[in-house]
């Protein structure tokens, strides 16, 4: 049998509009756009668009829905610049997905006003016609796919990919419906091999109440979300630390590649970055200890960026960096 190689996204496909402004308005009141770029976004062209960056030799490949219109043509456009294979984007009646995303020139922060569109139609059908070789296939912001959020649709689109031979990742999105959390995504950790979200989402799934984050909770939140059946690992990140936590029992908490405030361009992306490290990390077998210093640091880099794929760096730039911080 041939061994699988590569990564597949499956997911949100969309366009983000980052608005960079002066400050956030309060209701009524007015700010000003500095500066505007339209870019592909979500976690599937984030995430491949970074490994296409990391390593232009790794098999890449995405799956989602797009309209019948010009920001569709982008993400297949650009998609195919980065060499991912195109496959099963599927032309849907709805206008593609996109985000309008609000960057606070004076903090960096984000606010995102999110168009579902044609992902509102994307189903486990168009999941089930895959066929491709990849050794992960990584489900990308799975609350904002509505067509999904049926514990028994997603147990059996699981169940098929893993028996076509892929092992499964998801990571998460933090939208405002707590319950999906709970009673959608909860019931399905059993069926997906890697686990990788925020302290924020960890928190949502696990009904911790604490309102900070600390290395210690990050720790006790991965180890009750292996409890719940993940099969392999589970990787909780916030901005300052990333733990890890898999079935052997083994556990690890790395600290971030600290960037104060000032010197931030944006935080767009940052999340997307640290996965794609990860993703690689754990594509390629690596030691826990490595895989979250490559999530940390493409997530430093991408800080840097307006854009959440504009701060990608090769595998040789991201090792030399992460060798100096020793």
């Amino acid at each position: 049998m041939q061994q699988r190689n590569g990564i597949l996204a499956i997911g949100n496909l969309l366009v983000d509009r980052a608005l960079l402004i002066s400050d956030y308005p309060q209701e009524s009141m007015l700010a000003t756009i500095s500066n505007m770029e339209l870019h592909c976004g979500g976690g599937c062209t984030n995430v491949l668009f970074n490994l296409a960056k990391l390593d232009p030799h790794l098999p890449l490949f995405l799956a989602g829905g797009i309209g019948q219109d010009g920001e569709g043509q982008l993400i297949l456009q650009q998609a195919k610049q980065h060499h991912i294979n195109v496959d099963n984007v599927v032309e849907l009646n709805l206008p593609t997905s996109f985000t309008d995303v609000m960057i606070n020139s004076q903090t960096g922060e984000r606010t995102f006003f999110h168009y579902v569109g044609a992902m509102a139609e994307y189903q486990a059908a168009h999941i089930l016609q895959i066929e491709h070789p990849a050794k992960i296939a990584h489900i990308a912001y799975l609350p904002l796919l509505p067509k999904l959020l049926d514990v028994e649709v997603l147990k059996h689109t699981l169940t098929c990919l893993q028996q076509k031979g892929f092992l499964i990742s998801i990571d998460l999105v933090s939208v405002a419906n707590k319950q999906i959390f709970t009673q959608q995504i909860l019931p399905i950790l059993p069926y997906v091999d890697y686990v990788i979200i925020n302290d924020i989402e960890a928190k949502w799934l696990t009904n911790a109440e604490k309102s900070d984050s600390s290395q210690q909770l990050l720790l006790q939140m991965a180890q009750q979300l292996i409890e719940q059946g993940v099969r392999n690992t589970v990787i909780v990140h916030d901005p300052k630390w990333a733990v890890a936590i898999n079935k052997g029992g083994e556990k690890i908490a790395v600290p971030s590649y600290w960037v104060e405030k000032q010197h931030i361009v944006s935080t767009l992306g940052a999340g997307d970055a640290f996965c794609t490290g990860v993703l690689y990390g754990l594509h390629n077998n690596l030691p826990l200890l490595e895989v979250l210093k490559l999530g940390h640091g493409l997530a430093y880099f991408n800080l840097f960026s307006v854009s959440a794929t504009g701060g990608a760096v090769s595998y040789q730039t991201l090792q030399h960096f992460i060798a100096t911080k020793k």
